[in-house]
């Protein structure tokens, strides 16, 4: 199975964007990380369970440095409406988007305490290193491009492999992680990040700032390619 993401596939709500631009502009790493022999297994159930509890178990160490990268978000707004919209994104993690990633896991025989004391895989530490020194020492619109590869990428691939009739549904024990991102509740949630980055985008001199935007969004997506095998060396 592979996932075709070009023109006449990218979901409706990508079209048009900012972030169209920055993924149109790096076509080939995209297809890297949306067609990753990864995400294919999960879509035919072929993958190795032990291969995706790893990456579960880094997912949450990632979803804590995301939340920190956020919080700083608050720091860089310019206005009380950015600063309330960063710090909700902050609560929305910490209190809703934890709380899901936690009960999920347990389904795969993962308790808080096991992730918890479970060592940062390299992979985790260069994106989420990258993604920490471009919320410190870059502006709100250089955090946004930063962590888009993630909060759309995911929507996109859960999207693509649920319309995706060749998606083993029955028996899949991937399939449910497919829904969770295909569900309306996390493609409102990418929605509202896509607008939110075209705001951002806007004020900021986004397209002037097109190139460099688009080394720094290309940077972020091979880092999160990588972080698909993350934790994988300690299984070797």
């Amino acid at each position: 199975m592979n996932i075709q993401t070009g023109p006449d596939t990218t979901p409706e709500c990508i079209k048009g964007t900012f972030f169209a631009r920055l993924r149109n502009a790096a076509p080939a790493a995209w297809q890297g990380y949306v067609g990753h022999p990864f995400v294919r297994g999960m879509a035919d159930g072929t993958l190795d369970p032990a291969r995706f509890r790893a990456f579960l178990m880094q997912d949450y160490l990632y979803l804590l440095n995301y939340a920190r990268a956020y919080a700083l978000a608050v720091y860089k707004s310019d206005s009380f409406e950015e600063m309330r919209e960063s710090a909700d994104i902050v609560a929305g993690i910490l209190n809703t988007e934890m709380a899901m990633h936690f009960s999920y896991c347990e389904g795969w025989g993962l308790s808080r305490a096991e992730m918890e004391a479970h060592p940062p895989a390299q992979e985790l530490r260069a994106y989420a290193g990258f993604i920490l020194d471009r919320a410190q020492a870059g502006d709100l619109l250089d955090l946004l491009v930063a962590l888009s590869a993630c909060l759309v990428g995911y929507g996109e691939i859960g999207l693509a492999l649920a319309n995706d009739p060749a998606t083993v549904r029955e028996g899949n024990p991937y399939f449910s992680w497919v829904s969770v991102y295909a569900d309306e509740p996390y493609q409102d949630l990418m929605r509202r990040g896509l607008a939110r980055l075209d705001i951002v985008a806007a004020r900021r001199g986004g397209v002037a700032r097109l190139p460099e935007l688009t080394r720094l969004f290309t940077t972020a997506v091979s880092l999160e390619t990588a972080f698909w095998t993350a934790g994988q060396a300690e299984m070797t």
